[in-house]
């Protein structure tokens, strides 16, 4: 037997003699409760411009994608948030928050052309995908919040995909 294996053996026997039962593989030791459910969804939406016309050239229109991947961990949230227009101004991040009735609110933690940022964030998890929050911001050049939760829009809805 390995070492460590071998020291719990003699405890895991006596629990049992007495009638004590050994924790669940789903449970911390000394815990009365399962561990949180963990979950992981991925949802992405790609869109192309249209074609650009210079002088008598035509010339494709790049691909812009929206990128979000939400791990849930019991009430908690956090995953990646990444704006990748197909030209310039990529916004790309990590966000940690709380979940509550398929609404994510989340502290989002951002790096756009060099520079960084922190702004809240709010998602709604619906049937048809994710929905992204928009509404009048406050704050500084270090923070920006809604000023009003329940005044913000959602987007339509950003495609569930399998997660990679």
């Amino acid at each position: 037997m390995i070492p460590a294996i071998r020291a719990l053996f003699p405890a895991w026997l006596l629990l049992a003699a007495c009638g004590i039962p050994a924790p669940d593989q789903g449970q911390a030791p000394g815990s009365a409760h399962p561990q949180p459910e963990t979950e992981t969804r991925c949802y992405l939406r790609v869109t192309k411009n249209p074609p650009v016309v210079v002088d008598a050239d035509t010339f494709p229109g790049t691909p812009d994608s929206l990128y979000v991947r939400v791990d849930l961990v019991g009430e908690l949230a956090n995953g990646v948030y990444n704006w990748l227009p197909g030209e310039k101004d990529h916004i790309t991040g990590t966000f940690t928050g709380s979940v509550s009735d398929n609404v994510i609110t989340a502290l989002y933690t951002y790096h756009a052309e060099g520079m960084a940022g922190q702004q809240e964030v709010i998602f709604r998890m619906d049937p048809n995908g994710l929905r992204v929050a928009t509404g009048e911001m406050t704050g500084n050049d270090s923070l920006q919040v809604f000023k009003d939760k329940s005044a913000v829009t959602y987007s339509d809805p950003v495609p569930a995909v399998p997660c990679p």
